[in-house]
């Protein structure tokens, strides 16, 4: 087949279908790319601060286990785990343990996040939870209970607590309404 065909048009042929390949391979390409180069929010105050710039502007979840209590994928330092399920970038100088799963757009409500945003680390970061009256309630991030960490009892206790953009959140994560730029932090509160 190629024979009865022109060198000429040979050339053009498979310059056609490398232009193609490039043309379907480039945003793969490109992202890869900007995972590779991606470096940490340092600016203070900033919802994002510590995250990879790569997420910026973009809807995010972290975990934060215990100290005393780690997750064993994700017990040196914090994690980055991209939409795709592509943990790219261990943050070994965080105080924090744990993970944070980001690149979302267009969640309007927390919990449809978290639930999209846990599945995506294949299960290490499976959420237990129960609803009331009152809303829901996170029992269990990872398998890690709080109260496996801290002592519980009437006059003490400890329990998964959720932060909204560098705020403690005044509402429950199934009444959390998200912004384009959200970053959800759970981590673990006494009382």
């Amino acid at each position: 087949m190629w024979g009865a065909i022109s060198a000429d048009n040979r050339l053009k042929a498979l310059s056609a279908i490398w232009l193609v390949f490039f043309l379907v391979s480039a945003p793969a390409i490109s992202h890869e790319w900007a995972r590779m180069t991606s470096e940490l929010v340092t600016e203070e105050g900033d919802s994002h601060h510590g995250l990879p710039d790569l997420w910026d502007g973009q809807q995010v979840v972290c975990i934060h286990f215990p100290n005393n209590s780690t997750h064993p994928d994700y017990s040196e330092g914090r994690h980055h785990i991209d939409y795709d399920g592509t943990d790219f970038m261990t943050d070994d100088e965080s105080s924090a343990t744990g993970a944070c799963v980001g690149g979302f757009s267009g969640y309007e409500n927390g919990f449809d996040l978290m639930l999209n945003a846990t599945d995506t680390a294949e299960g290490d970061l499976e959420v237990a939870y129960s609803t009331s009256e009152y809303g829901i309630m996170i029992e269990t991030i990872g398998g890690i209970d709080p109260c496996s960490s801290y002592t519980c009892s009437s006059t003490q206790g400890a329990y998964w607590s959720l932060y909204h953009n560098n705020a403690w959140s005044m509402v429950g994560i199934g009444e959390l309404v998200l912004q384009d730029d959200s970053v959800i932090v759970w981590q673990v509160d006494t009382w």
